[in-house]
């Protein structure tokens, strides 16, 4: 190798492109899928969010009593949303306003608590909770909220119907209609801490009233949708089908569980798939130190011959040579699996950043503009998941390819004689 200088970069670079591809893009894949079931997991596994579809059905008290006596349902947990806008150092954001019994929110949303103040009660028409995020807006020139300040928002607006036009989970696709907006004055009774990235919900841009206020605010006493938690995981299939043989295609049910499955299902078949690329520059690999090794015995049989004929054995002239072909696969998979890693970066910018998850409403609305639920962005932060037994891995696959694609011309190598080694050259 050290006589062959140029030759054994160029066969290491062939091995080093299919231990860094399976680590980038796995890497990648599962880092992805890792950060979106997270996501969706701090809505608790036991979730199941229901939401009207078309103009014909309404979900109204009575229909939410009948949920509660559904069998394996511990709480179902009406709402009503809407949006608005808040100015703030002069610009204007969007914010969601959620009317519901703030008694139960810590049921929906487990980790969600209170920085400063208190929640509204249920009987306070003005009082407000709101999310870090509006609190501390980050804008230049924008004032931080407090507790007791007055919070003005313009151009409230709620959807009149939706309609549902196919996909996995709430809010795919769909249209709506909203009545014209207009503008209330909250006081902040409560701030809540940063609860971080979500999807479905963003607890952070929002404005959390007690059900009343939303009754008043929205001028109707139909739900926008309803929360329901199973009384253990094991239960909300057995309730999404309840749900649907009771009110049949009037709602739509969609459970955080089936979510996180469909994920992870899609991300298993994703990574198996570019594990089968991954394969492909295997195989490339295999061929090229295969070539290289058949092409190193054709130019040094006059050492095998010396060699031999000095009293060297077949079985020392092949693991020469299966040597020397297993430390350039070992050499390739240690300098692949490090590019892997940090390749799985460069792929992993290409799916961060911002989401706009308007399509993803807290009850599964999915609201146009002009008028719609405001859209819910999330900065979702992946990571690779560059776990050790991947690199090792990484690394064995190079080093077999090596060790394997070398037995052939080291067997080759072994065969010869002194006297037809000697003679070829």
């Amino acid at each position: 190798m050290g006589e062959r200088k140029l030759r054994a970069v160029l066969t290491i670079l062939g091995i080093v492109i299919g231990p860094a591809t399976i680590v980038a893009l796995v890497g990648a894949t599962q880092g992805y899928s890792n950060a979106t079931t997270a996501r969706f997991e701090t809505l608790g596994a036991n979730t199941i969010f229901v939401s009207p579809v078309g103009r014909s059905f309404s979900l109204t008290a009575t229909t939410v009593q009948e949920i509660e006596g559904l069998s394996g349902v511990s709480y179902a947990v009406p709402y009503q949303e809407a949006s608005g806008q808040v100015t703030e150092g002069g610009s204007t954001v969007n914010v969601n306003i959620y009317a519901l019994d703030l008694s139960q929110l810590t049921t929906i949303l487990p980790t969600l608590g209170l920085q400063r103040g208190s929640l509204p009660s249920s009987s306070d028409p003005v009082g407000a909770a709101i999310g870090y995020s509006i609190a501390y807006p980050g804008i230049q020139g924008a004032a931080n909220s407090s507790v007791n300040q007055v919070i003005a928002v313009s151009n409230i607006r709620t959807a009149s119907f939706i309609t549902f036009t196919g996909g996995a989970g709430p809010g795919f696709a769909g249209s709506s209609s909203s009545s014209t907006g207009t503008a209330r004055s909250f006081v902040i009774r409560g701030v809540f801490d940063s609860f971080g990235q979500s999807f479905l919900i963003n607890p952070d841009g929002s404005i959390f009233v007690s059900a009343s206020a939303g009754q008043e605010l929205l001028h109707s006493s139909a739900y926008s949708g309803v929360v329901v938690v199973a009384s253990n995981s094991g239960d909300v299939a057995q309730v999404v089908d309840e749900l649907t043989s009771q009110f049949g295609q009037g709602i739509r049910s969609t459970s955080v569980s089936s979510l996180t499955s469909t994920i992870q299902s899609v991300s298993q078949g994703t990574t198996t798939l570019l594990e089968a690329v991954a394969g492909t520059s295997v195989i490339v690999a295999f061929v090229g130190i295969m070539t290289t090794m058949l092409t190193s015995v054709l130019e040094r049989t006059t050492e095998i011959g010396v060699l031999k004929a000095l009293g060297a054995s077949s079985r020392s002239v092949m693991l020469a040579f299966i040597a020397e072909a297993s430390v350039t696969g070992l050499i390739g998979g240690l300098i692949g699996a490090g590019v892997g890693a940090l390749l799985s970066f460069v792929v992993i910018s290409y799916l961060s950043g911002s989401l706009n998850m308007g399509a993803f409403g807290f009850g599964g609305r999915t609201l146009g503009a002009g008028g719609g639920a405001a859209a819910t962005s999330t900065s979702l932060t992946i990571t690779p998941a560059i776990t050790p037994e991947l690199m090792v891995l990484a690394v064995v696959i190079a080093l077999a390819v090596g060790t394997i694609g070398g037995v052939l011309p080291a067997w080759r190598a072994s065969r010869l004689t002194p006297v037809e080694a000697l003679h070829r050259s």
